[in-house]
């Protein structure tokens, strides 16, 4: 492997061979300071915000325990308090109800992989999200979010590796033989799916790794990223683009980390140094945003204590990843403690509950041939075995022909409906508790459930799109918003968009959803459609009447949008141009698309938009 990596690089270094190296009391300064910008910025987190954040909780658990690996200091009560916060796996009825309903993939399954480096160890709540992760692979092996932060949260590569990696590392035992065939499917998407950036390399390189895949397959692709090292020593977000700090450190890191050794002294040495040369003063790193005001994202900028403005969050991605680099400069510490992280230990859950969770049909109808009662629930929250059950129709069936209560709710005011609601492919499970009388909407006496939450929202937000027009027909909502981690409301469409769920895109059409219901800021289904390159999506928006030249609270159009977003391709600006966008509609600040195309050097974009100007 060292020789395959060193002969793609050795021509580019060539010239600088016999520089002398940094030396490791400057690397060791340089990551110390690092984390201490950092750290400092942990410490008001979650007096501003109620979520976890993949740069703020997520990749500093990572990049910590690198630098404890690797004796870098810092501070372990920041660290131990932040972990203990996001990392906290021991409420047992929030993770079956799932009531902070989030992005599996990016959310859940980064945050398992953090909660493992970390130091988290597998219990009965960290399965439960597992399973949850698992159950969201899309047949073709991969995994799908929200496509709207590039590059840490935008690409398939990376969530697949992600979520793939989460149930390796947490499944329940009993799930070994599934999560040995999402493996396989997984790598399947990684061998026939051609990464084309730095981060999707870099994800398919651990991908490749994480999946078992075939020590020349790793070769290939270590040598394709490698390849793309630049003059300066670093790496590009985008081919084309200037190096930056991020897409530098992961290329580092993944490289190092998969081809199981450093790369050849020459490119490893001058990537570290661009790195080191690219610090500020301060110790932070600066890595300008790919997303482009007024794009909305979620959660909103606010200042989190980390400098750089609207470049703060992708900034401090940059550092993590820059500190994880660093440390792989570094000899292992000879005496590195154990995490001193860990979250805490889950509440002793109810004995009967494990066997409702992972075991079979057979179990648990042993324990309620014991004397196990049907309507058992947890004393914490309420959570009943049905609801456990969910979505197993065999366990499920069992329980209610055992004369488990249909309709019981738990204090959040969930119900198994909308528990079973949260996998894909769960139809079944939602026909057998509706044909037994299951209730979709709560009294108006009773009062909304946590978040707003109700069946139809949860079911087409998982992609159950062949049961939402019973939902319907049972008096369920089509338009009603619920508030994702407490955060912005969303409304059926809009939430099946934002997870390129095209089929219950579809259904809700079809059963009434009004296509132009915005969400905040008044971002129509089409322009989050644009936003998150859902060409699919937004084709059928448009063949069903979407307004394409819609206007939002923002000045801006669906057209406008396409061209300030790099991730995706022409596709999108050729759908709208051929369905009426007007090429000539400006921003506020009077800029049309090609305008924003040229300024934001989206290359790949221009050629189309200059046809359409020269006519």
């Amino acid at each position: 492997m060292r020789a395959v990596i060193a002969a793609c690089v050795s021509v580019l270094c060539a010239p600088t061979a016999f520089a002398a190296s940094p030396s490791p009391a400057r690397i060791r300064d340089a990551a110390a300071r690092g984390i201490q910008v950092l750290q400092q910025s942990q410490k008001g987190w979650y007096a501003k915000q109620r979520c976890e954040s993949c740069h703020h909780q997520f990749q500093p658990a990572i990049a910590l325990h690198s630098a404890r690996d690797h004796g870098i200091p810092f501070d372990e009560a920041v660290a131990r308090a932040d972990a203990q916060r996001a990392f906290d796996y021991s409420d047992v009825d929030r993770a079956v109800q799932y009531t902070h309903v989030i992005e599996p993939a990016m959310s859940d399954g980064y945050r398992l992989v953090a909660a493992d480096a970390a130091g988290v160890r597998p219990n009965l709540v960290t399965a439960i999200y597992a399973r949850h992760v698992a159950a969201h692979q899309n047949p073709d092996g991969a995994w799908d979010n929200f496509r709207q932060r590039p590059p840490a949260a935008y690409s398939q590569f990376t969530m697949t590796a992600l979520a793939l990696r989460a149930i390796q590392l947490y499944s329940h035992p009993s799930q070994k033989a599934d999560v040995a065939a999402r493996t396989a499917r997984a790598r399947r998407w990684f061998e026939t799916h051609a990464p084309r950036a730095t981060e999707e390399r870099t994800y398919q390189l651990f991908g490749f790794s994480w999946a078992g895949a075939s020590r020349a397959t790793i070769e290939r692709a270590a040598r394709d990223l490698a390849a793309t090292q630049q003059a300066d020593g670093g790496w590009s977000s985008l081919d084309g683009r200037a190096s930056d700090v991020y897409s530098t450190a992961e290329a580092l890191v993944a490289l190092h980390d998969v081809a199981e050794h450093r790369l050849p002294s020459v490119a490893w040495r001058r990537g570290i140094e661009f790195i080191l040369d690219a610090q500020a003063p301060d110790g932070s790193w600066h890595v300008a945003s790919r997303i482009h005001p007024p794009a909305p994202i979620s959660p909103p900028y606010f200042e989190s204590g980390y400098p750089y403005g609207h470049d703060q969050f992708i900034s401090a991605s940059g550092a993590n990843w820059a500190i994880m680099a660093l440390a792989r400069a570094l000899d292992p510490a000879t005496n590195a403690s154990a995490s001193a992280a860990a979250a805490p230990e889950p509440a002793a859950a109810e004995p009967w509950a494990e066997t409702v969770l992972f075991g079979s049909v057979a179990e648990l109808k042993t324990l309620l041939d014991s004397g196990l009662d049907p309507n058992a629930a947890t004393k914490t929250g309420g959570t009943t075995a049905l609801m456990m059950a969910a979505p197993d129709v065999a366990k499920m069936t069992l329980l209610a022909d055992r004369g488990a209560n249909i309709n019981a709710r738990a204090a959040t005011q969930y119900s198994a409906l909308m528990v079973a609601a949260q996998y894909p492919n769960a139809a079944a499970a939602m026909n057998l508790l509706l044909d037994r009388g299951a209730e979709v909407r709560l009294a108006p006496s009773v009062g909304p459930a946590t978040f707003g939450a109700y069946p139809l929202f949860l079911a087409a937000y998982s992609g159950n799109a062949e049961v939402l027009r019973r939902l319907r027909d049972a008096g369920d909502s089509l338009t009603d918003g619920v508030s994702l981690i407490g955060s912005r409301p969303s409304a059926p469409l809009l939430g099946a968009i934002k997870l390129g769920y095209l089929d219950v895109v579809r259904a809700l059409l079809d059963l009434g959803a009004p296509i132009e219901q915005p969400e905040q800021g008044g971002l129509t289904p089409l322009g989050r459609a644009v936003l998150s390159n859902r060409v699919d999506i937004a084709r059928l928006l448009i063949s069903r009447g979407a307004e394409v030249n819609h206007v939002d609270n923002l000045g801006m159009t669906p057209l406008l949008y396409a061209a300030s977003i790099d991730f995706g391709d022409s596709d999108m600006i050729e759908l709208l141009l051929k369905s009426g966008a007007r090429a000539d509609a400006r921003t506020r600040d009077g800029l049309t698309a090609l305008d924003l195309a040229r300024r934001y050097q989206h290359t790949h974009l221009l050629s189309v938009l200059q046809g359409r100007a020269t006519h």
